[in-house]
């Protein structure tokens, strides 16, 4: 036997010994997420996604990984073990809006949730909003909100106990390699919201005059919110009220006393605010 063919042996046997100690390593790590399945079998939720933490954890892992394989690789290998045991925990299905190119947003939802999530692919976003709404444990992929187009997130600002909350903001990590990498969605659900550490929310207030996107903003800052109107959407009928959304770069909450200190400056006009939800800031490659 040779001399390089003997190191290439020793160097297969390493890489063997690896991959059982990533077995091994994986499986207590799923026999630790059965303890907390079990633990959680009471806390009233339905849905086992927890995009804020997962955020913290995809941010930790990608600062600390130095191999040559791109952040996107090494987020879908992490992505693939959480989507897993979140399945594990809670049942979770995935309802995807699909209005044009339908590859790229089945690819978005894939690669976030992972090969084993059951999905299913619809063009019209009010059937992904009825299956949010009837179902607690589907979360819905919608596409990023197209002032110009979209007014799916007008029934986010009904507000209630099943109308969804939009909860992430995908692609959270960018595949360069992808063929439809412009495109971008947003997730919802029957879920609340959680702080990342890095977020933006988008919430809506109602009044009953229009109301200049100049002033908005300007009352935005005072508030000490900061952000933008993103739309004033006038009313459908002659005796309707206006809907604005805004875009803030915090995250923040429906009693968060920054949202009553912009309606008082807004004044008597303001029939209710509503937060759409919030999102963890995606992942930008250098």
């Amino acid at each position: 036997m040779s001399k390089t063919n003997k190191k290439l042996e020793e160097l297969r046997a390493e890489v063997d010994r690896l991959d059982a100690e990533l077995l091994s390593v994986l499986e207590k790590r799923i026999a630790i997420v059965k303890d907390i399945a079990a633990a959680k079998e009471d806390d009233d939720t339905h849905l086992a996604f927890r995009p804020g933490r997962e955020a913290q954890v995809m941010r930790g892992i990608l600062e600390k990984h130095k191999s040559d394989l791109s952040d996107a690789v090494v987020a879908s290998i992490w992505r693939e073990i959480i989507s897993a045991v979140c399945r594990m925990q809670k049942p979770q299905s995935v309802s995807i809006t699909a209005p044009e190119k339908s590859v790229g947003y089945w690819d978005l939802a894939r690669m976030h949730f992972g090969s084993g999530t059951p999905m299913s692919l619809h063009k019209s976003p009010t059937v992904v909003l009825r299956d949010v709404s009837t179902d607690p444990t589907k979360l819905g992929l919608m596409p990023w909100i197209n002032v110009e187009r979209d007014n799916w997130w007008e029934h986010l600002a009904q507000g209630g106990d099943t109308v969804p909350k939009i909860l992430a903001a995908l692609p959270f990590v960018q595949n360069e390699t992808g063929a439809f990498e412009d495109l971008n969605a947003l997730v919802i659900g029957q879920a609340e919201p959680e702080p990342s550490g890095n977020d933006v929310t988008l919430f809506v207030v109602m009044t009953q005059d229009e109301v200049s996107r100049a002033r908005l903003n300007e009352f935005l800052n005072k508030s000490g919110i900061g952000g933008h109107c993103l739309d004033s959407r006038s009313p459908a009928v002659e005796e309707g009220d206006w809907l604005h959304l805004f875009q803030a770069p915090d995250f923040i909450r429906q009693t968060d006393p920054r949202l009553e200190k912009f309606a008082e400056l807004i004044g008597d006009s303001v029939i209710k605010t509503v937060v759409l939800g919030a999102y963890a800031v995606p992942i930008t490659q250098s």
